[in-house]
Parts: structure tokens; C-alpha cells; sequence
């Protein structure tokens, strides 16, 4: 983890939405100031960058390094806790929303997410257990050489879960984010285990970041461009299926020209090139787009939040960002603002505003001082992962995806919050299971 420092992950997100936002054969429009919302998005970065550097290694406590049967015994623990997660999904997903057995996923995925808890209290409960499974495999995997090989398969199988039911539903942001958090782990886990020689990656003299050299094999890097393939073409076929359902047809581009959606302007060219292609053609352009502008839009979209939000001192304070959590206390009938509540104040929805975006809406202008005990707090992450502590590894590698995802996409935003939640459970069971522990089996 020693290379994947936090302000570096931000550097190289700003470059990755660059390198898209130069490539799109739009013009992207706004209303009102350009000058506040700017200000506002360098004064989160700054004040992130301020906070990531005030906390010093020195300052830090030392902890013990977890023993192998611990690590064991919490990985066990999770997997327990995660599988009855992923149970309880699959029956939630037959019996209470029936998405899993809908006769058109999508168009039933569309209904359930109008509305909320349409998985009752079960839906609740799977929702915050099955995402266990998921870190279970990435202590594993992190952990390799001390666990058994068929248990470490039957963990991969229950981790992977979350990818298999996202693909079922014709999603893509789930996959991305615990994509890229595993890639990071492995990672992790390379550098742990092997030890082998990097290649390190250079700009204007600065090593952006050290790869290993392994990844230059053919045995390697066929298989990753392999992965990189199908998913740029299973995302451009969720796009076409998306806009068949809707019916737009040639009629694409005057719906995204709309304010109410994309709100862009296409260039002449682009769009001749597209009428004169065939139907094949058309998809894989459209498709391609539409990826890109995934990556393009969500500065574009942060100056249109700022311009159209009345409130400049923030409205939730937290209920937005993290509204899975406060949902779980809506079930219980504690009066917090609703999913609809929340989302009437935004005319634009469905879209990202960056990573910076929800913190505006929660807290405005003040959001900076949160944002610094964040930049703190992913320091504390960053340094205990690099003294080769398993959970702060994990974590850390789930605090990577956000980062380098940051100048574009919000990963905490959403369901995606209940990792966050089951990252830092693994922090307190870490804290609080004793490195002695024996079990004992009886017959």
C-alpha cells in the first residue's frame, strides 16, 4: 500500500476525468456562476489535502499485529455473519421484492426504486449482514497463505455475490467500486506475499505509482485486458437495453440534449457519423458515450447543484450522504426526512456530482471541516494499512476506490454505504477479539 498514498489517488482521479471530459463530443451547459461552485470544490480538496497532511506517523499509537488464529477466527466470523447476509438476500429478492424471479428485472428494479424498505425489516437486516461476506474474501485473500484452499474457495464464492447479483440487475457502479477495492487488496496481497520486482510509472520526473512486473506477463495482462473488454461491452449493452426499454431510437440524442437530462449540446459531427452508421454501429458509439460521459460528467453536475441549491450553509446534515443508516431508524419509526424528502430539493437526479457533491447538499460551505477530518481519518487508514494490519488493509483498499473515483463518481453514496458500515465493524471486532483466543471442539 506503500505507493497508493490518498493525495496521489486524487491526483490520478483528476487526470482519469480529464482524460474522458477532452474526448466528448459534446458541450456540457449550465446556468448561473462558474466562480462559487469552483471555489467551493478546491476549497473540499484543499481542506481534505490539509487534513490528510496534519496527521504525522509519529503521532499514531502502535498496534500489535493480529496473530494468525485471530485473523482466522474474525475471517470465519465474517463469513458466518455474511453468508445468512446473502441468504437472506436470495429470499428477499423471490418472496418480498420479486426481483430474482420478475419476468422483466429491470422494469421491476425501476418500481422498487421508487419506494423504500420494499424488503421489509428482512431486506434491512440482509442488507447490513451480507456485505461481511464481501470483506471476509478480502481478509482472505489478503491472508491466503494461512487458510485452507477449499475454504478460501467457498469464501470467494459467497464474496462474489454482490458482483453476480449486480449483473443480474443490470447495474455497473457495485461492480466498478468493489472491483477496483479488490484489484487494491490483491495488490496488497502481492506486495505481502511475493515481494517481486516493480515497474514504476513516471510523470514530469514524479513516480505516480510501482506496479509489479509481473503484470507485463502475458499470462497476466491478456486475462486483465480480457476483464476490461467485457466490461466496457457488457456496459455498452446495459446502455442500448436501457434506452430500448424507453424507446428513444434515433430520437437519443434530443432526449440527452434536454435540460432534464444531460443538459449537453452534441457536435454536428458526432451525431452525422451516427446517423450514417448502421444498427450495430449505432450501439457500440452510443454505448461507448454514454461510458465516457459516466466518467465526464460529475464536475459538470457539481456546478449545477451549487447554482440551483438555495441553502449555501447545507440542508440533512449527514441524512443524504448517508441515508442508508438513517433509513434503518426510519423502520423504527423515528421521524427523519425521507428518501423523498431529501431528494426534492434536487432537480437533477440520478446523475453523480462528484464525490464532493452530497457533502455540499449536507452541510454547504461548512462541508470543508468535515471534509478535513475525513482527509484525517483516510491518513489513519493509510498508515496503519502500511504496517501490514489486515483490517486497515481492506479498508483502506475500499478508501482507494472512493479516491480515485472521487473527481467523477460518490462510492458512499447509496447502498454502497453498508461496506462502510462493515468496514469499520472489522476495525472494532479486530479491537475488541482477544489474539489468544483457542476454540476447543468437543465431540
Amino acid at each position: 500500500m506503500k505507493d497508493i498514498k490518498p493525495l496521489r489517488l486524487l491526483f490520478i482521479s483528476f487526470f482519469v476525468w480529464l482524460f474522458f471530459y477532452v474526448q466528448m463530443p459534446v458541450e456540457y451547459l449550465y446556468d448561473g456562476s462558474l466562480f462559487f461552485p469552483l471555489f467551493t470544490l478546491i476549497s473540499f480538496i484543499t481542506f481534505f489535502a490539509f487534513g490528510v497532511y496534519s496527521l504525522k506517523s509519529k503521532s499514531l499509537r502502535s498496534i500489535p499485529l493480529a496473530t494468525e488464529s485471530k485473523i482466522r477466527q474474525i475471517i470465519v466470523l465474517f463469513f458466518i455473519i455474511g453468508s445468512l447476509g446473502v441468504m437472506l438476500k436470495l429470499y428477499v429478492g423471490v418472496f418480498n421484492t420479486g426481483i430474482f424471479v420478475a419476468e422483466d428485472t429491470f422494469e421491476k428494479r425501476l418500481e422498487n426504486m421508487g419506494q423504500e424498505l420494499t424488503g421489509g425489516f428482512v431486506g434491512i437486516i440482509a442488507s447490513v449482514l451480507f456485505p461481511f461476506a464481501y470483506v471476509s474474501m478480502l481478509l482472505a485473500i489478503y491472508n491466503y497463505k494461512i487458510i485452507s484452499k477449499y475454504l478460501l474457495v467457498i469464501i470467494v464464492l459467497f464474496g462474489l455475490y454482490p458482483f453476480v447479483e449486480t449483473i443480474f440487475m443490470g447495474g455497473r457502479t457495485i461492480i466498478a467500486l468493489l472491483g477496483t477495492t479488490l484489484l487494491f487488496v490483491i495488490y496488497a496481497s502481492y506486495n505481502k506475499n511475493a515481494n517481486l520486482p516493480t515497474i514504476s510509472i513516471k510523470y514530469l520526473g514524479k513516480i505516480i505509482v510501482n506496479l509489479p512486473k509481473f503484470l507485463l506477463k502475458r499470462i497476466v495482462y491478456i486475462p486483465l485486458l480480457l476483464i476490461s473488454v467485457l466490461f466496457v461491452t457488457y456496459s455498452i449493452d446495459v446502455v442500448n437495453k436501457r434506452l430500448t426499454r424507453f424507446g428513444y431510437g434515433n430520437k437519443t440524442f434530443q432526449v440527452w440534449e434536454r435540460k432534464d437530462y444531460q443538459w449537453v449540446k452534441f457536435d454536428e459531427d458526432f451525431k452525422k457519423d451516427y446517423f450514417n452508421s448502421n444498427a450495430e454501429e449505432k450501439a457500440k458509439q452510443i454505448g461507448i458515450y454514454s461510458l465516457k460521459h459516466y466518467f465526464a460528467h460529475g464536475p459538470v453536475e457539481y456546478v449545477r447543484l451549487v447554482n440551483h441549491l438555495e441553502s449555501t450553509t447545507g440542508y440533512y446534515y449527514g441524512q443524504y450522504e448517508f441515508s442508508v443508516f438513517f433509513k434503518f431508524f426510519r423502520a423504527f419509526g423515528v421521524p427523519l426526512k425521507s428518501n423523498e424528502d431529501m431528494q426534492s430539493i434536487i432537480s437533477r437526479k440520478a446523475v453523480y456530482q462528484t464525490f464532493f457533491g452530497p457533502f455540499y447538499i449536507d452541510f454547504g460551505i461548512f462541508g470543508i471541516f468535515i471534509i478535513f477530518f475525513w482527509g484525517r481519518f483516510t491518513k489513519r487508514l493509510y498508515i496503519y494499512s502500511l504496517g501490514g494490519h489486515s483490517q486497515y488493509v481492506v479498508f483502506y483498499g475500499y478508501i482507494a476506490t472512493i479516491l480515485i473515483t472521487s473527481a467523477f463518481l460518490n462510492f458512499l453514496l447509496g447502498s454502497s454505504s453498508y461496506y462502510l458500515f462493515a468496514f469499520f465493524m472489522s476495525l472494532l471486532v479486530f479491537k475488541i477479539w482477544p489474539n489468544n483466543l483457542r476454540i476447543i471442539y468437543r465431540k
